[in-house]
């Protein structure tokens, strides 16, 4: 006779999971999923949700040369290789802009942008009025600068030539000596009072030159170490040269950058006279002189033939252009004809030159 024994329990049913995990279907008991492994499924937390085209394109078009919109699209990578090479120097920013604009971009997982075809004709539109509006004032802009650059270059003595003739001095309509005056041969405009200043050794010289070019002539013939004059003008160094030092100079021949003062250093005694420019002596065709001078070359073309025998820098300027000219710029010995317009000159030589008219 049998003997009652111990009923064993129900087997499992079917949908029983492992131990302190929620049942999914399909999930068999014995799967890979195990308790406290740490994987993550999609189909436990569903796809992330796609980026937002609207924030790409934003992103793009404004920050694109900083790679923000690869930033936010997940690619860091090449978002900090344009961040880095400031958006291909535009290059990059440029076409990432186009690719947004086109519905072709993506992001790190390669999924289009959401609202591509709810938001790509505004994009568009706006990003057409941007370019054509970044380029309409970069052309204003430039032109401006080229206007304001030549108004700089353009000297304000190309017309102005020295007077050939002086009332006598007996003539009651002339002006006190050394006071500003008016041309009374039909140029109506002022003249510069003359200055003259002299020492011995390093000195700063105040002048009022009253907006107007000026003629400045240096001498220190004695001087035997670094001869120095300077201005703070546009002209700046006038005179840098070892030794004894004579010779002329234009200064203020563009506006916008006036001369107050004069830097002088020298070891020995120095004059230093600043004229109007009515005191530039003229040539009519022929030329010569040593050493740096400034003349009104008075010739019947704009061509000249240019010599120079001597060391150092050649330099030969033209103010009669309505943007100066530098036909000469060369080192040593010098011989060429050249395109130098009637007006005046600036020659700056260590030597001999001449100026012959072609």
């Amino acid at each position: 006779m049998s003997q009652p024994g111990h009923t064993p329990p129900p087997p499992p049913a079917a949908d029983y999971t492992t131990y302190g995990a929620p049942g999914f279907p399909g999930q068999q008991y014995g799967s890979s999923q195990q308790y406290g492994s740490g994987q993550q499924y999609s189909w436990q937390f569903g796809p992330a949700p796609q980026k937002s085209f609207l924030a790409a394109w934003l992103f793009a078009q404004f920050l694109g040369g900083l790679g923000v919109d690869r930033f936010y699209l997940g690619k860091i990578g090449t978002g900090i290789a344009k961040l880095l090479t400031l958006g291909g120097l535009g290059v990059w920013a440029l076409v990432d802009l186009i690719i947004t604009l086109a519905g072709k971009q993506t992001d790190k997982n390669g999924r289009p942008l959401a609202g591509y075809v709810q938001h790509k004709v505004l994009a568009i539109a706006v990003s057409a009025v941007l370019v054509v509006g970044g380029m309409i004032v970069g052309a204003i802009t430039g032109a401006a600068a080229a206007l304001a650059f030549q108004g700089a270059a353009t000297s304000p003595i190309v017309s102005a030539a020295p007077l050939t003739e002086t009332p006598a001095a007996s003539d009651p309509s002339e002006p006190a000596p050394g006071a500003s005056q008016e041309a009374v041969a039909g140029d109506d405009r002022p003249r510069l009072a003359a200055r003259s200043f002299a020492g011995t050794g390093d000195a700063i010289k105040k002048v009022d030159l009253q907006g107007m070019p000026a003629l400045v002539t240096f001498t220190c013939k004695a001087c035997t170490g670094n001869t120095v004059l300077e201005t703070d003008g546009a002209e700046i160094m006038l005179v840098n040269t070892m030794g004894g030092y004579s010779g002329s100079h234009l200064v203020d021949t563009s506006t916008g950058y006036a001369t107050s003062e004069f830097a002088i250093s020298a070891d020995s005694a120095w004059t230093l006279k600043v004229e109007d420019v009515d005191a530039v002596p003229t040539a009519a065709g022929t030329a010569r002189g040593h050493g740096d001078a400034v003349i009104y070359w008075d010739a019947p073309s704009d061509r000249a033939a240019i010599t120079n025998k001597g060391d150092g820098q050649f330099l030969v300027e033209g103010f009669g252009a309505e943007i100066p000219e530098l036909p000469v710029d060369d080192e040593g010995n010098y011989s060429g004809t050249v395109r130098l317009t009637p007006g005046f000159v600036q020659i700056k030589s260590q030597g001999d030159w001449t100026l012959t008219a072609k």
